[in-house]
């Protein structure tokens, strides 16, 4: 929206709002009217949140998004005026900054507005602590000072971008912590160790995580237990609480420590196996409890950015034969956004514009509700499980659009006909091959669930009991092209199979990887040149021969859509599966927020047995209607270009070229051949046109000087020749390649003659 929609739109909001305003009544529609005319936000009602609770009170209005509460009056009350709140007076100001105070850090918001229907006062808690100085603005003067709202849409802002900042910084201080312990195991290149060491992170990161956030019962919990012990008991202590964190209530040694019995049960199994955990130093201590504990606020991690740096500690010599990459959360959009979200996201708002009785309302949302609950989702070479994370955080927030329109915005206390949060975890499968992953996705979904129920609470007005974990994705150890998928998760049920598999090349797969896109695609032509991802492209396509319903989306190199890949891949697909494509990203750059970035160009695929009734290409960020995708994301036929050994048609013959293996001596441009031509005339008849790839295709021009098996009589007569021909046979004889010292016996002739006839 750009300044001058924005000016007209505040012109006919301050014109229709003059005069009136009552804060029980008109707050909710003021703001959101005021967000989506003026400020260009299509779904306000789903950033804003009207009377949500916090330890202090009611905020009328929280834009958690981008950092803002927001306390309303009603017209005519003095917005300096103190009213007494909860026994002491306060003004509007104080009382939002109450709000602001009582929240995690991470949630409380840098901006406070406070407004009485006809004017506004915005303060930017990171300017003035104090707040003493505002922006002072009337409703009258709204047109000509809209811009001065825009922070509130300000990507800069967004708490997408707060999270990714704090998650990259975790990852690292966790990438340091992960290289000290392992300096400390007695031997840290063994396989167990590493096991070891990865467990021990993954506990250690969703335990900051759970203090942080208020799961563990309070902020801070595991922090003052670890402070208790000096560096030589820390490992002794970790024993203890990992012990304790895997024993329900009831079954725990009666004479534990007031400290340890604090401890709520975790289950999950994530404290389950028993690890080695190495001794600890001073400065390993330090880290844990400072940098890590204390100046890190882990309840503003993304989990799904996070994922892919935490899995960033390991080896990049592993990665690199693994082919495995991290993806960004703007590249996972582009995959899922297209595969399924864009329907259930135009599905919900059809249903909450379509203006139906409230009766009919309810019911449809109930059902798309059921439906959200009910879907199931695969990535089958999940990695640190950013896919299924960011899937999972979306359909909760769908969910609580749905809870937040049957609640009215109050609370739910007694309300008949509230549904419960259904999304769960254990939709989401997926399988990896690294045990490291396998954890980290684990625990990043664990994490995603914690976030959302924190979200979900809000809206319901109730508390969801988060411990102990009853919930979990499944995430399995294994080779995705060696094992049944319908292992993991049985194609009856399934919905949606998504991912990022490994970028790997033909030319840079193992003897084995090699074997297995064989094995899956038998003996075409070409099967071990094609690319490592093309695999699962394949057993995508076996599940939905068993289920048609299914549709699959993969990142992929771009070369299974270019040149000599695209038939064995494309034509084994189509015809053997009857698969379309139904939407396509063409080539873009991959990026991602791991430490060592891929530097590799990308397509999205999405595809499916079902032809959907619209497809889409996307490129740079343009999305175009298609009649027809192809394999080379063409809006054209499925027309496959083969490569044959003979011509389809009568066309002269193209084969290898005439090599002369001459130092330079025998090959001119045409100023060169111009120049000996004219101080040896009788060379002329001996020049032609020498042409190659270049040539051909630049409209360049060479010569070659071939005399063959002229008559030595002749070469007498041409001096300058003869020169040519004894430095000819000098470089050759000079050569170590014995083919070529064997030709230096025959200096007037070319190395390669493959085209005798064109020469006379």
């Amino acid at each position: 929206m750009d300044l001058k929609a924005q000016k007209a739109a505040a012109a006919a909001f301050a014109a229709k709002w003059t005069g009136r305003g009552y804060e029980k009544g008109d707050t909710a529609p003021f703001w959101l009217e005021l967000l989506r005319e003026c400020l260009g936000v299509k779904d306000p009602d789903n950033i804003a949140r009207f009377e949500k609770r916090t330890d202090a009170g009611f905020p009328d209005v929280t834009i958690e998004d981008t950092g803002v509460i927001i306390e309303q009056k009603s017209l005519g009350i003095d917005l300096e005026k103190p009213e007494m709140r909860q026994r002491r007076l306060v003004t509007p100001y104080e009382q939002a900054l109450s709000y602001a105070q009582s929240l995690p850090p991470s949630h409380s918001p840098r901006f406070i507005i406070t407004c009485n229907f006809e004017e506004f006062r915005i303060h930017d808690r990171e300017a003035d602590q104090s707040g003493k100085t505002h922006t002072q603005v009337g409703l009258a003067e709204l047109p000509e000072q809209i811009h001065l709202f825009n922070f509130i849409i300000d990507p800069k802002n967004s708490r997408i971008e707060r999270e990714r900042t704090v998650s990259i910084k975790a990852g690292e201080l966790i990438g340091e912590l992960h290289t000290e312990l392992m300096g400390e195991y007695i031997d840290p290149e063994s396989e167990a160790s590493q096991h070891c060491l990865n467990v021990l992170c993954v506990r250690l990161v969703f335990l900051l995580f759970a203090e942080d956030s208020g799961v563990l019962g309070r902020r801070d919990m595991f922090l003052d237990y670890m402070r208790g012990f000096d560096a030589e008991q820390s490992r002794r202590a970790l024993l203890d609480l990992f012990e304790v964190l895997d024993t329900p209530e009831d079954r725990r040694d009666p004479y534990l420590s007031d400290a340890l019995k604090a401890f709520p049960y975790i289950n999950g199994a994530l404290f389950e196996e028993k690890v080695e955990i190495p001794n600890f130093t001073d400065n390993i201590r330090h880290m844990l409890l400072f940098r890590l504990a204390q100046e890190t606020d882990w309840s503003a991690i993304s989990p799904t950015v996070f994922g892919g740096v935490f899995e960033s500690t390991l080896n990049p010599d592993t990665r690199a034969k693994g082919g495995m990459h991290y993806t960004s959360v703007e590249n996972i959009h582009k995959v899922i956004d297209p595969l399924f979200l864009d329907a259930l996201e135009t599905e919900l708002d059809d249903i909450l514009t379509a203006g139906s009785s409230e009766r009919t309302v309810t019911t449809q949302l109930k059902a798309f509700q059921n439906r959200l609950a009910s879907l199931r989702f695969l990535d089958p070479a999940c990695g640190s499980g950013n896919f299924l994370t960011e899937t999972y955080l979306c359909l909760r927030r769908l969910e609580n659009r749905v809870l937040m329109r049957l609640q009215g915005g109050q609370g739910v206390m007694g309300f008949e006909g509230i549904s419960d949060v259904k999304v769960s975890l254990g939709q989401f499968y997926g399988i990896e091959i690294n045990d490291f992953a396998v954890r980290v996705a684990a625990t990043a979904l664990w994490i995603a669930e914690l976030q959302a129920n924190q979200e979900s609470e809000s809206i319901i007005q109730r508390d969801i009991e988060d411990l102990p974990l009853k919930d979990s994705a499944n995430i399995v150890l294994g080779n995705a092209l060696r094992i049944d998928w319908n292992d993991v998760l049985p194609a009856g049920e399934c919905d949606y199979v998504m991912g990022n598999p490994p970028f790997l090349g033909s030319s840079n797969c193992s003897e084995e990887q090699k074997r297995e896109i064989g094995d899956l695609f038998g003996k075409i032509k070409r099967a071990k040149s094609i690319d490592y991802v093309t695999a699962w492209y394949y057993k995508a396509c076996e599940a939905m021969m068993a289920n048609e319903s299914i549709e699959a989306a993969f990142v992929s190199t771009n070369s299974i859509t270019q040149g000599e890949q695209v038939f064995p891949i494309w034509n084994t697909l189509f015809n053997l599966f009857g698969i379309t494509i139904n939407f396509a990203w063409r080539t873009f750059v991959w990026g991602s927020e791991a430490a060592d970035k891929a530097h590799v160009h990308c397509v999205i695929i999405g595809f499916g047995r079902k032809v959907r009734s619209e497809r889409f290409l996307y490129a740079h960020n343009n999305k175009m209607l298609a009649t027809n995708i192809n394999p080379y994301l063409a809006d054209v036929p499925n027309v496959i270009v083969e490569a044959r050994p003979k011509p389809i048609c009568d066309v002269p013959i193209i084969t290898l070229g005439n090599k002369p293996t001459d130092g330079g001596n025998y090959v001119f441009t045409p100023e060169e051949k111009d120049d000996f031509v004219l101080r040896e005339p009788l060379s002329s008849q001996y020049f032609h046109l020498f042409l190659g790839a270049y040539e051909l295709l630049n409209n360049k021009q060479r010569y070659c000087l071939y005399v063959g098996d002229v008559d030595p009589a002749k070469l007498k007569s041409m001096p300058l020749v003869l020169n040519r021909i004894r430095a000819v046979r000098e470089m050759r004889l000079s050569s170590s390649a014995k083919p070529t010292i064997k030709m230096a016996d025959k200096p007037t002739r070319f190395f390669s003659n493959a085209c005798p006839k064109l020469i006379t």
